[in-house]
């Protein structure tokens, strides 16, 4: 009777090894521009149900860093390589290279091993190299840094909408046919094949533009949370989805934005500076992880983790074993993630003109023209008190530590892309449904 408990006791544990084994469905998305204080979990104002809803089912980062501007945080991302090592500090214009077909990425990696992969959205690592050429299988979307949300012309007014590789006219406000266009793909995929989906919103970056409804609702807060209203709204549609199709459970959701918010569009607050700096505001942003069973409900993780730990990260989480030949800067933080605690980890930089080495606490600001402050980000989250003359031995350690990273890293003679930049005035269109 026993033998037969214990052989009994042995089959009942198959499914759960099974469902640990499964490669999970990902789903990342990447908001544009959003800023720290833009969202509903730190800010009752702005009107985001189902990101807030998703903080609750999932960890919300409290620490996370991408990168001053995008098309480096896009590099970052897909690469795990801090950009500046790929060349990439500034956004990207149409005939410069972004990553080439030899760079390592994660959606070529992840389809060597069976994954679907599609890219929704915007795309902006240049036109040489797109993105069916560096493992997506599929790309819907725009090529450029900004796209209109209506007429979906770039800010020459030249059409910039496409379906691989080919030009294509539709009407509707983009956001809402990103997020049309990822719920088809989910319900159209080849069942027999995990899938990774990467909805890239042009959401809220200027020039603003809502649908009419919308407008019409945030008439006294602005258009500003018009539009982050739809973005929340196109991320719902995804999520129902998911739910709609039983993905729930073996899809991992991933959503951060690629910097901080440009002046005067969106808010930083209580981080100090803008988009295009390495200030807390230009490159601390919302993230939020979703795996339901795998990744613990409603934590607040305090863990530094940065867009370039996602690679590994992501990897990790699918039981997929990197090449030890493959070099990357990103570090595995799913341990953190899935225990939702704060763990040690090595210090990193964030590497645009200026550089950021973030360790602990401490943050250590080392700018193009060689000047280097110090900040105790526990104590000073706005970055208001420069410490490095009060901490010298520290200062001399932690300066230590970033000429160590920094050492093969190229220099940067585009000269500093300014601390608060990046600014904009938001547009006055109204978009369509």
């Amino acid at each position: 009777m026993r033998l037969l408990f214990a052989i009994l006791a042995c089959f009942a544990t198959i499914p759960d090894i099974a469902a640990q084994n499964a490669k999970p469905n990902i789903v990342v998305l990447i908001a544009d521009d959003l800023g720290w204080n833009d969202i509903g979990t730190r800010n009752p104002k702005i009107v985001t149900p189902n990101l807030v809803r998703l903080a609750k089912e999932g960890v919300e980062l409290q620490r996370f860093y991408a990168y001053p501007l995008c098309s480096p945080a896009r590099a970052g991302l897909l690469t795990g390589v801090l950009p500046r090592r790929l060349g990439l500090v500034n956004v990207i214009m149409p005939g410069q290279a972004g990553i080439t077909k030899a760079t390592p990425t994660l959606p070529a990696r992840l389809k060597s091993v069976g994954y679907a992969t599609s890219l929704v959205g915007k795309w902006h690592l240049g036109n040489q190299n797109p993105a069916t050429s560096v493992g997506f299988d599929h790309f819907y979307g725009f090529m450029g840094g900004e796209v209109d949300y209506v007429k979906h012309t770039d800010k020459r007014g030249k059409p910039d909408w496409q379906r691989d590789g080919k030009q294509i006219e539709e009407s509707g406000y983009s956001t809402y046919l990103f997020a049309d266009e990822a719920s088809k793909q989910i319900r159209a995929r080849d069942k027999s094949k995990p899938f990774y989906l990467q909805v890239a919103f042009n959401a809220p970056h200027i020039d603003l533009a809502a649908p009419e409804d919308l407008v019409a609702k945030h008439k006294s807060d602005g258009l500003y949370g018009a539009v982050v209203e739809g973005l929340d709204i196109g991320i719902g549609r995804i999520l129902a989805t998911l739910d709609e199709q039983g993905l729930r459970d073996n899809t991992l959701v991933v959503f951060v934005s690629d910097n901080g918010a440009p002046r005067p569009t969106g808010s930083n607050a209580p981080l100090r500076g803008y988009k295009a700096s390495v200030d807390e505001g230009g490159i601390r942003t919302p993230a939020i992880l979703r795996w339901p069973k795998r990744v613990p409900a409603g934590v607040k993780l305090e863990q530094p983790i940065a867009i370039i730990d996602l690679f590994p990260t992501i990897a990790a989480a699918a039981n997929l074993p990197l090449a030890a030949e493959l070099k990357i800067d990103g570090v595995n933080q799913w341990p953190a993630i899935a225990g939702g605690k704060t763990l040690p980890r090595p210090p990193f930089l964030v590497a645009s003109s200026d550089i950021a080495l973030l360790d602990g606490d401490w943050k250590l600001v080392e700018t193009n023209a060689g000047l280097r402050t110090l900040y105790n980000l526990k104590a000073d989250l706005s970055e208001a008190k420069d410490l490095l003359a009060a901490q010298p031995e520290l200062a001399a350690k932690l300066g230590t530590q970033l000429d160590i990273l920094k050492k093969d890293l190229p220099a940067y003679s585009g000269g500093s892309i300014g601390p608060g930049g990046g600014g904009g005035k938001g547009g006055k269109g109204k978009g369509k449904k």
